[in-house]
C-alpha cells in the first residue's frame, strides 16, 4: 500500500504543495478582486446619488442600455460640453456611470460641474477622484483652483504643497494665492498696497504681474517700483493713467512712456522713436494733425495661445497663471457720445 503513495520527502510532494497553495492564493485572489471591485462599483452608485439632476434637458430614465451605446453617447457627452449645453453632457454622464461603472468618467462629470459653474460639485467629485488615486496630478490643480475660487485659501494652500511634494513647481501658484487672499480680503487699500508691495520685493519673477494691481490701487505709489523692461506688461494699465498720477521724471528717462503719454495727450511733445511699432506709428500720426487713433490689446496665454479681449491673471482655458501677453494693436479712436435724456 505504502508503494502506491508518495513519500512525504519524494520532491513530487513539495512541487504539489506548492501548486495547490499558487491555485489557492490565486483564486482568492481573484474572488477578492471582483468583490473589490463590487465594493468600488456600489461606493460609486452611492456617491451618485448625491448629484441627480432633475434640471437636466434629457429624458435617460427610461433609456435601455447597451454596451455598444457606451462610445457613442460619451463622445456625445463631450460634444455637449465643447458647446456649452452642460446640462445634456452632465446627464450624459451620470446615466453612463450608473451602467457602466467605470470611474473614468467622474474626471469629465467633474470638469462638466466646473464649466457650468457648480463648483462645490465639481470640488466633491475631484476629491473623491484624488481619494482614491492621490497622485493625480492633473485633479490636484484643480482643487487648487476651486478652493482659490470659492476663496478657501488654507486648503488651496495645503493642495499646492501636495503638488510641490511630487516635484511640480509651484512658486507661481503661491504668489498668485497670496495675492488673491490679499486681495479679497476686508482691508483698506492702504493696507493691501502695502502687503502686495512686500509681495514684489520677494518675488522679482512675477514683479510686473503684481505690480498691475499697485498701478490699480496707487498709481501714483506705484512708479515706486516700475522699471522699464515691465512696459510691455503694464502697457494697458498705463494708457489709462490721467496726468495726475504721472511721474515726470520716470517718464523722461523712458522712450516708450514718452511716447505713450504724448499719444493720450498727457506731455507735450515726443521726439523719440523706440522699438514698439504701433507707438511710433501713432506719434507719427499725431504730428501729422491726425489724432484718431489709439492702442487697441489683446491678451495671449503663452501656454495654451488662446486669445481674449480681457486681462487675466489666470487663463480662463488652460488656468495657468501669470501666463498673459499683450498683442498691441493700432485701432480708430472711438467718439463719445451722450446719450442721457435730460
Amino acid at each position: 500500500m505504502d508503494s502506491f503513495l508518495p513519500n512525504y520527502n519524494d520532491p513530487i510532494v513539495s512541487i504539489l504543495l506548492l501548486l495547490g497553495i499558487i491555485f489557492i492564493v490565486s483564486v482568492l485572489s481573484y474572488a477578492y478582486s471582483i468583490w473589490k471591485q463590487e465594493q468600488r462599483a456600489k461606493e460609486l452608485l452611492g456617491f451618485l446619488k448625491n448629484f441627480d439632476s432633475k434640471e437636466c434637458a434629457l429624458d435617460t430614465e427610461n433609456m435601455k442600455f447597451e454596451k455598444s451605446m457606451k462610445k457613442p453617447l460619451f463622445l456625445l457627452a463631450i460634444a455637449y460640453q465643447k458647446s456649452g449645453e452642460y446640462s445634456k453632457s452632465i446627464n450624459l454622464y451620470l446615466y453612463l456611470l450608473k451602467h457602466t461603472k467605470d470611474s473614468s468618467i467622474l474626471n469629465n462629470l467633474a470638469m462638466a460641474y466646473f464649466k457650468a459653474g457648480f463648483l462645490q460639485r465639481a470640488l466633491d467629485i475631484y476629491l473623491e477622484i484624488i481619494s482614491k488615486n492621490p497622485r493625480n496630478i492633473e485633479v490636484l490643480y484643480q482643487i487648487e483652483f476651486i478652493y482659490e475660487k470659492l476663496s478657501n485659501f488654507k486648503n488651496a494652500l495645503d493642495a499646492i504643497e501636495v503638488l510641490e511634494a511630487q516635484g511640480e513647481s509651484v512658486d507661481a501658484l503661491k504668489v498668485n494665492l497670496k495675492n488673491q487672499e490679499i486681495d479679497r480680503s476686508f482691508i483698506s487699500r492702504e493696507d493691501k498696497f502695502i502687503q502686495i508691495a512686500e509681495l514684489v520685493k520677494s518675488n522679482k519673477e512675477y514683479a510686473p504681474f503684481l505690480i498691475r494691481k499697485l498701478f490699480k490701487l496707487n498709481p501714483k505709489e506705484a512708479w515706486s517700483y516700475y522699471k522699464s523692461e515691465y512696459f510691455d506688461i503694464l502697457i494697458d494699465i498705463l494708457d489709462k493713467l490721467k496726468k495726475e498720477n504721472i511721474d515726470l521724471d520716470i517718464i523722461s528717462k523712458n522712450i516708450q512712456l514718452e511716447q505713450l503719454f504724448y499719444i493720450n495727450g498727457l506731455i507735450d511733445n515726443c521726439d523719440k522713436i523706440s522699438a514698439n511699432y504701433a507707438l511710433n506709428i501713432l506719434c507719427s500720426s499725431k504730428k501729422c494733425g491726425v489724432d484718431s487713433g489709439r492702442l487697441k490689446f489683446l491678451y495671449l496665454c503663452s501656454k495654451c495661445k488662446n486669445s481674449y479681449p480681457l486681462p487675466f491673471t489666470r487663463c480662463p482655458n488652460c488656468h495657468r497663471v501669470f501666463s498673459s501677453k499683450i498683442e498691441v494693436t493700432v485701432g480708430k479712436k472711438e467718439e463719445k457720445t451722450d446719450y442721457s435724456l435730460q
